[in-house]
């Protein structure tokens, strides 16, 4: 049975097809509660897919992935709130404030270019140490956040004002996230299918072997995280405007934990994957985990936390190459069993 045509496979059109539907419609039978709730998980999977883009297409390991993030929330808070400026910056402190746009796509940019300046310095290191470096970035990024707290708000955090939100009503809010959502994934998905993804691919497969067939293996590594960050920092302006509220929660380590299984669980490089490990993760971790945690026993030291990194950990040694891959060959096995009983 082909299930394919000209190029474009019928199951992922038939899956993203449901799943665009659902997400038009979720605001007409889901309570305003469970709506805010796929609003913002719209905006975390921006965050998983592109995260994919540096380690799934490239082979790069970014563990800082949250910065980048933090840095576009950042950017477009304090655009909308110059006034932290006064007493540090005073001549920012009389900036006007920024239409919302401009200032998601300006927190876009601060974080690419500063994953270029990243980039630069330490994807000509091999092995672990790109790895070792970003690891450390957050460290960094949250104490500068501490040191400067009458800007960046300190562990509190600000507020940019419900008057700078999304929008109003909540259904509205949620088709924004959406839209960024759709028209990032749209991007991502272009880009990785292009020329450019073919020497992304093959500076992960074999460097050394790209290198030889003419692939500048560094621009393109470069090239990557460039195009990881802006869209990391996109998502991260995106939802302070979605939530109205920016605070260290969005560059902590819980919150690349969460990415890594996300995009573990659902196989890296596919961005189809990564996606759907996003809304498995995202939904148990603020909702489905949430009705189960009250029958399991008190005394048990369980939380939503330690069950999800129980989760990466069984994905990672029986599914190295995600739930997602897994579910796929087991529908080709299912299809070929069929199709020999029919013969």
């Amino acid at each position: 049975m082909r299930t394919e045509i000209r190029g474009i496979d019928l199951k992922k059109l038939v899956i993203g097809v449901i799943f665009l539907i659902f997400s038009l419609t979720a605001p007409f039978f889901l309570p305003s509660a469970y709506v805010y709730l796929l609003g913002m998980m719209f905006l975390f999977l921006i965050f998983v897919i592109s995260w994919d883009v540096i380690i799934g297409y490239t082979g790069q390991v970014n563990l800082g992935h949250t910065v980048f993030i933090g840095l576009g929330a950042y950017t477009a808070a304090l655009l909308q709130v110059p006034s932290r400026f006064q007493g540090s910056i005073d001549f920012l402190a009389s900036m006007p404030k920024a239409p919302i746009p401009i200032s998601i796509l300006a927190g876009g940019i601060v974080a690419g270019l500063f994953g270029l300046a990243i980039g630069v310095i330490t994807l000509r290191l091999k092995g672990y140490y790109f790895a070792l470096v970003t690891a450390i970035l957050p460290l960094v990024f949250m104490k500068s956040l501490y040191v400067f707290s009458d800007i960046f708000g300190g562990e509190e955090g600000f507020s940019i004002g419900l008057e700078r939100s999304l929008a109003e009503s909540t259904t509205l809010r949620y088709y924004y996230a959406f839209a960024i959502f759709l028209i990032s994934f749209i991007a991502l998905y272009i880009i990785v299918n292009s020329r450019i993804g073919l020497r992304f691919r093959a500076v992960r497969d074999d460097e050394d072997l790209a290198e030889s067939i003419g692939v500048n293996v560094v621009k393109y590594k470069v090239l990557s995280f460039v195009v990881s960050s802006f869209f990391a920092g996109i998502g991260g302006a995106a939802i302070v405007h979605y939530r109205i509220t920016i605070g260290p929660d969005l560059y902590d380590i819980p919150l690349m934990l969460l990415i890594i299984l996300a995009a573990v669980i659902g196989g890296l490089g596919t961005l189809y994957g990564p996606l759907f490990g996003g809304i498995v993760v995202y939904l148990l971790k603020n909702w489905w985990l949430q009705s189960l945690l009250p029958v399991i026993p008190s005394w048990l030291p369980i939380n939503d936390d330690v069950i999800l990194y129980a989760i990466l950990i069984a994905v990672g040694v029986l599914a190295p190459e995600g739930v997602w891959e897994k579910i796929k060959e087991f529908l080709r096995e299912r299809s070929g069993s069929k199709s020999s009983r029919r013969s």
